[in-house]
């Protein structure tokens, strides 16, 4: 028997695959990992270092040859693997209209094979 799924979530989500430096509030060295998808709301970041659930963020996202800076909580965590971050607020003065873009060139391009991401 078929187990159909309902997506629960605010925002779409797209897959993507690009860099991110990430800052703890906690400690004062910041480390990179890999975006393996990304909405208006978050995104999971894949990392062999994910940081506990209830971190508190900032991250520095490529996207072509800008950067989008977030701020931000971890909201999930998979050791060696990665952690879910939900977006709480910009940290730049466009950073908004920024993913914004970012988000609607991900979405007019053809559909990607989706990532295996646990969150």
């Amino acid at each position: 028997m078929a187990v159909e799924y309902k997506e629960k979530r605010r925002f779409p989500r797209f897959v993507c695959d690009t860099g991110v430096r990430i800052h703890p509030e906690i400690g004062n060295a910041g480390y990179w990992g890999t975006v393996g998808d990304i909405s208006a709301g978050g995104c999971y970041v894949f990392t062999f270092s994910p940081l506990p659930v209830g971190q508190i963020v900032t991250l520095a996202i490529k996207a072509d040859d800008k950067e989008i800076n977030v701020s931000g909580q971890t909201v999930s965590s998979h050791p060696g693997v990665g952690m879910g971050i939900a977006f709480k607020g910009f940290t730049q003065e466009d950073a908004e209209a920024r993913l914004k873009g970012f988000l609607q060139h991900l979405a007019s391009q053809p559909k990607k094979e989706t990532m295996a991401v646990f969150h």
